[in-house]
This record gives C-alpha cells, structure tokens and sequence, in this order.
C-alpha cells in the first residue's frame, strides 16, 4: 500500500508500506524514520518523514478501510 508523505523540505513522497519493516518518531528532530526491505549497501534503507508515528498510522488505518470499502463495493 502507497502512502504519501513529505521529506524534510516538505515535498511528497510516495512511500510503499509494505516494504517498511519499522518506523519510529523522534521529538527532538521532529522526524519519523521508516526503515525499509530495499537493500542499500546491504542495510537497510532508511527514510525521513515529517509525519509521525500516529499520523501514519492514521493514515494506514484510512487506506485499509478505503480498500475495504472499495473490495464491498465492487462485489
């Protein structure tokens, strides 16, 4: 499932949640980091989001019931 969130200028990015192993906000920086499956010099890649954690989660939760809605509407 895509989402889209923003990077530290504010510019959207489209972040495949399905490869996101982990993510964690962290207050003093004001940033959440999303660790994902795509191999970078063999770890794992990192990503820095303005989002943070509860506002992701809001948004995965909306996704998975649009998805659903949509799966209802569909049959």
């Amino acid at each position: 499932m895509w989402l889209q969130l923003h990077d530290g200028d504010g510019f959207p990015l489209f972040v495949n949640m399905d490869n996101v192993v982990d993510f964690r906000w962290y207050e003093r920086e004001g940033y959440t980091c999303l660790l994902t499956t795509a191999p970078v010099a063999e770890k794992l890649h990192r990503l820095y989001v303005r989002e943070n954690a509860e506002k992701i989660m809001a948004l995965l939760r909306a996704e998975q019931e649009r998805l659903r809605a949509a799966g209802r509407g569909a049959a």
